[in-house]
Order: structure tokens, then sequence, then C-alpha cells
């Protein structure tokens, strides 16, 4: 009977003490109030604008067509390079160093707008006997890191003070 009752206390107090020290269940943003109403501008036929107003919808926020007072994040252009790691003993490429760069910027009325840069880079293979899985390689880094693009502008969004 006694254990029943210390894990009934125990389990509270664990609970409060990570909520005490910062910690929030992954994908948890508290989006401050006033970005809860929000202008997205960007290419909207982009795969990184979807995944950014996805997560924006799931996080609360009502996207706008605009207006006054309203807060405004506007997506650059999408810049992703490849440039030679490694070659063979027939000077053939064997890897690559992928880069993906983007430019975005969050505009508050009557505040200076606030640029953000988003850079990541991946490495990977280039089996010329696999052309097609090379490519998909490709399109799934280039994938993943658009994912990791909408995360980080998201955890940006929710840090933002002015």
């Amino acid at each position: 009977m006694n254990t029943g009752l210390t894990r009934w206390l125990l389990v509270p107090l664990l609970g409060l003490w990570l909520t005490a020290c910062g910690f929030h269940m992954r994908g948890d943003l508290d989006i401050p109030p006033e970005y809860m109403k929000l202008q997205l501008k960007g290419d909207n036929k982009s795969d990184l604008y979807r995944l950014v107003a996805t997560r924006m919808q799931r996080a609360g926020v009502q996207l706008v067509p605009g207006g006054e007072n309203i807060p405004q994040l506007t997506l650059g252009d999408i810049l992703v390079t490849n440039q030679v790691v490694s070659v063979d003993s027939r000077s053939q490429a064997v890897e690559y160093n992928m880069q993906f760069n983007t430019e975005y910027t969050i505009a508050v009325p009557d505040h200076e707008p606030q640029k953000f840069n988003a850079s990541f880079s991946r490495n990977f293979l280039n089996k010329s006997s696999e052309a097609l899985a090379s490519s998909r390689e490709q399109e799934q880094r280039t994938r993943e890191m658009q994912e990791q693009t909408a995360d980080l502008i998201m955890i940006q969004l929710s840090r933002l003070k002015y």
C-alpha cells in the first residue's frame, strides 16, 4: 500500500520537476500570442512553403492574407549546391557535399525586420553504377534539409522577442 502511494506522489513530482527545468516534449512549441495571426509570403508551390504552413497551422497559427498590424514571415529562395569532396583513382567524383541555404525574414509592424539564415550540409556518395539511387538520395537529403529548415523557423518564431 505504501509503494502505491509513493508512485502516485512520485509521478506528479517528476513531471513538475521536468517542467521547472525547462524541458519540453519534442514538437511542443509555445508560439507567442502576437504571432498567432501571421502572413506567410514566398513561393506557395515550394515544398518548404508547404512544410512551414503545415507546421504553423498545427501549432495553432492562423495564416492570413495580410492587413494592418499583421506580422509577416517571408521565405527566400533556396540554393542547393554540390561540391566534390573526394575522387577515385580515375578522377571520378566519389563523394559530394550538398549545401542547402535559404534566408527568411520576420517583419513585425513598428519594428525593424529581422533576417535569418538557415544553412545545412550533407555528404553523399556518387554511385555511378546506381545513378537512379544516387539521384533519389539527393532528393531525400534535400527533403530532410527542408524539414529541418521548417523546424528551425518554428523554433525561431517561438523564441523571437522584440
